[in-house]
């Protein structure tokens, strides 16, 4: 395993636990393309954290650039920050 990929698992690993997303911190991100890696989280929203409805769902890190951006399969962005916070 490359120390880019383990870097960037921390990163979504803080990033996930910041904006609400719970992932499995044994599962590493799997790259697609260039700059480009997908990974499983479950959003903590008032559905799951309540009555236990709960939805492993896939999401994208896009790394190009001095970003991090965190997509859902709807390429809709949910967090967008620095690669270094």
């Amino acid at each position: 395993m490359t120390t880019e990929l383990n870097a960037l698992h921390e990163h979504l690993q803080v990033l996930c636990g910041q904006f609400g997303l719970a992932c499995n911190k044994s599962d590493f991100p799997v790259k697609v393309g260039p700059d480009c890696y997908y990974f499983y989280a479950t959003r903590l929203e008032d559905n799951c954290r309540r009555q236990g409805y709960c939805k492993e769902e896939k999401f994208y890190a896009l790394t190009g650039g001095q970003c991090v951006d965190i997509v859902d399969g709807n390429r809709q962005r949910l967090i967008k920050t620095p690669k270094g916070v």
